[in-house]
């Protein structure tokens, strides 16, 4: 009973964590990275305020010089350790100092993100208590448990530098990537739920992880899209130009989609007679995806479809994960049976 209700909190941690994305999203897209200048704590409250009034007339000053003192002790952290150059990027970077006024609606957005990651972070601890009384039976639930706990606190502590960094691009880009690492380590727990491996041709194990390999650089060379967006959005360029005025990386990361749609069309189908309901999810999703992404290229980025883009290429990237994690090759296979 114990190991049922732990892969049930798994996968409710799991799906909060895409919530999480999809809400980290809706704020960068809706530019309310701002929204809150502070962390863990916005304008300095546990609930923030609803209106300019409730803060202090000198409220820019105030946090701005909070965020200045917090790079001024993460860059000397980066020096201690041989980065000197990341550490005088980020303190020669003029956007350290530029503050945003208040807005209420951007601080609720940035607030809500916050709230489902901290929701996240207790299904996580309640799933860490639960692998401890499992330990006797599998040790490896409260082993990626930890884990997951353990990197889920430093993407919480490196979302503040996020902020302190007044969203320098790379932390952006950085704050991303960690996410898929507590994917993956969630999806490698649902993986222990049955003892049993789907038994696969091994051409198609390494297809798999091809596909992963290749899943994560389209997401990062979306980052860099997302990122050059970005400064399209904030230097007031219309939204019906964003597309021509996009560098080259577009292009890539538009055409590189095809090999996504081929390579993961094909291990769907091949996998439709092992896996069939985890290969009929990945053909779906797929597809859902390119949707998502021909609206943006041909509709000139419409703000809802962003966000879900980018859930749809973390939720492939997971499923891919879990699929590789859940069958075996049949070489490994055969020579488990020889021995």
């Amino acid at each position: 009973m114990k190991r049922k209700i732990f892969f049930r909190l798994v996968t409710i941690t799991l799906f909060s964590i895409y919530l999480v994305i999809l809400a980290g999203s809706i704020v960068r897209t809706t530019g309310s990275g701002m929204g809150c200048p502070d962390w863990p704590k916005c304008f300095g409250q546990w609930i923030p305020p609803t209106s300019v009034d409730q803060l202090p007339d000198n409220y820019l000053e105030i946090f701005l010089n909070k965020r200045i003192s917090k790079v001024d002790k993460y860059t000397g952290f980066l020096e201690k350790i041989g980065y000197s150059e990341i550490a005088n990027k980020i303190k020669n970077d003029p956007n350290i100092v530029k503050e945003e006024e208040f807005d209420t609606t951007k601080t609720w957005i940035e607030y809500i993100n916050r709230l489902a990651g901290f929701l996240a972070g207790n299904f996580m601890i309640v799933m860490c208590i639960l692998g401890l009384l499992l330990f006797k039976e599998d040790k490896r639930l409260l082993l990626f448990s930890f884990l997951t706990l353990l990197f889920t606190g430093v993407q919480g502590w490196f979302g503040s530098i996020v902020v302190a960094s007044n969203l320098t691009p790379w932390t952006i880009t950085f704050h991303m990537l960690f996410a898929l690492l507590i994917i993956l380590l969630l999806v490698k727990l649902l993986s222990f739920k049955k003892s049993d491996k789907h038994e696969i041709d091994r051409i198609i194990s390494i297809l798999i992880m091809t596909s992963i390999i290749v899943t994560l650089i389209q997401i990062y060379m979306g980052t860099m899209v997302r990122q050059e967006i970005d400064v399209l959005f904030h230097d007031g360029i219309p939204r019906n130009v964003w597309i021509e005025k996009l560098s080259t990386i577009f292009e890539i990361h538009r055409s590189f989609a095809i090999l996504v749609l081929l390579l993961n069309s094909y291990i769907a189908f091949k996998l439709v007679h092992t896996v069939r309901r985890s290969a009929i999810f990945l053909f779906g999703i797929l597809i859902l995806e390119i949707l998502s992404g021909i609206i943006m290229s041909y509709l000139s980025v419409p703000q809802f479809a962003q966000p879900i883009h980018l859930l749809f290429s973390t939720v492939i990237f997971g499923h891919l994960c879990y699929v590789f994690f859940i069958t075996s090759n049949n070489k490994k296979h055969l020579i488990t049976s020889r021995q």
